[in-house]
C-alpha cells in the first residue's frame, strides 16, 4: 500500500469494518475477462487466522459458473463518509474524499453440507434482519448456493487514517 498513513493494521479494527458494511464487490475473471458482483456478506472470524467470508446467491447463473471454473476472487467493501475541503494557509483549496475500505484476495468454496449451508444462511438473515430467524425451509437451504471465501491477504485503508 502506497499510503501507509491510511493502512490499517490492526486485524481487530478491520473486523470490525467488515461487520459494520454489509455489502461488498467480488472481482472475478470470466475466461479472461473482468467480472464483477455486488453481494452482501458475513464475515466469521477464526481464532490466529484471517475472517472467512460467507457468500449467498442462485445455484445457477454467470456468478455460479465463473467461481465453478476459478474460484480465485477479490473482495472489497468500502463506507463513503463524504468530502472535506482543505483550505491552506495560503489560501489555496482542494477537496478530499473520506471513507473507509478493507479489500482480500482468496479462494472461493462451495458449501455444499446442508447443515452448514443452514447454519451459515441463519447467521447472514439474522445479521441482516432486526427480527431474529430460528429456522429456514429444507426447500431454502436446497435452492440457495452458499459460498465460503478462504482469504489469503486482508487490508483495511481509511480517510482520514486510524489514530495512532
Amino acid at each position: 500500500m502506497r499510503r501507509k498513513d491510511r493502512e490499517i493494521r490492526d486485524p481487530s479494527a478491520i473486523l470490525d469494518i467488515l461487520r459494520s458494511l454489509p455489502i461488498g464487490h467480488l472481482a472475478m475473471s470470466d475466461s479472461g475477462k473482468p467480472y464483477g458482483v455486488t453481494m452482501n456478506y458475513f464475515a466469521e472470524t477464526r481464532p490466529g487466522l484471517l475472517p472467512v467470508l460467507f457468500f449467498h446467491g442462485a445455484k445457477s447463473g454467470r456468478k455460479a459458473e465463473i467461481l465453478a471454473r476459478d474460484p480465485a476472487v477479490y473482495f472489497f467493501a468500502e463506507r463513503d463518509d463524504g468530502s472535506k475541503d482543505i483550505v491552506r494557509p495560503d489560501g489555496s483549496r482542494s477537496v478530499t474524499n473520506l471513507y473507509v475500505s478493507v479489500a482480500g484476495e482468496g479462494v472461493m468454496h462451495s458449501v455444499d453440507d446442508a447443515a452448514e449451508k443452514r447454519r451459515i444462511l441463519l447467521a447472514m438473515a439474522n445479521a441482516f434482519s432486526s427480527v431474529p430467524f430460528d429456522f429456514l425451509p429444507d426447500a431454502v437451504v436446497e435452492m440457495t448456493a452458499v459460498w465460503r471465501l478462504e482469504l489469503s491477504a486482508l487490508t483495511g485503508k481509511s480517510n482520514p487514517p486510524p489514530p495512532a
